[in-house]
């Protein structure tokens, strides 16, 4: 099992801190929403915990690498707040349904996976400000106020991450043996003695489908 972290009762980040990545995190994200003040405060929280603020400067963004759990607003928020990026390989998406999210330290190994307390929802109305109503304000307002140990659960993790998943890794580019796409990112597979891209192997996001003539 995971070693949990005790989270100091009543640790809440500066909420200057919070209101800017929050705001920083709509505006990429295109609206507000609870989800992406929970992916805040978890960013804020995980890094924290490694020893690193929020947002990553530089070069200690190199160092980092973000796994979120969901495909859903916390990870526009991560994203937003940290300054990790899908795009360079610093930030991966595995889809688990679950509002988590885990850094790995490169220089040193160690990671930590912050995970939403359930609970949360339910104590959002003895956190948020009176005279709000709609249960979205509730809890988008609730979040910002939380205390990091009412809000998460947190333990350190092993992520094994393969050297061509690292940012910056540039694996060698490989053509099909089948169709002769270069397949890039070390995302060959090797099938009956051949190096196949996924669509010759198989094992692609999508079928065949007939062709379309409504034009």
């Amino acid at each position: 099992m995971p070693q949990t972290i005790a989270i100091p009762p009543g640790q809440t980040p500066p909420r200057a801190l919070v209101d800017a990545l929050v705001e920083a995190s709509a505006r990429s994200h295109g609206h507000l929403c609870s989800g992406q003040v929970i992916g805040v405060r978890m960013s804020i929280l995980g890094l924290g915990l490694l020893g690193y603020g929020c947002p990553l400067g530089m070069p200690e963004i190199k160092n980092i690498v973000g796994f979120v759990e969901v495909e859903r607003c916390l990870a526009d928020a991560v994203a937003a707040a940290t300054g990790l990026r899908f795009g360079r390989g610093s930030l991966k998406m595995i889809n688990l349904g679950l509002l988590a999210v885990s850094f790995l330290d490169l220089t040193d190994g160690r990671a930590v996976r912050v995970v939403n307390r359930e609970q949360s929802k339910e104590l959002a109305r003895d956190y948020a400000p009176a005279g709000l109503t709609k249960p979205s304000a509730v809890q988008e307002a609730a979040y910002r106020l939380m205390p990091d140990d009412v809000l998460f659960e947190a333990s350190w993790v092993r992520i094994d991450l393969e050297p061509n998943e690292r940012p910056g890794a540039r694996p060698e580019k490989i053509p099909c043996q089948r169709c002769g796409v270069l397949v890039r990112s070390g995302q060959m597979r090797r099938v009956a003695g051949q190096n196949l891209c996924a669509v010759c192997a198989g094992q692609a996001y999508f079928s065949p489908a007939p062709g379309d003539d409504r034009s």
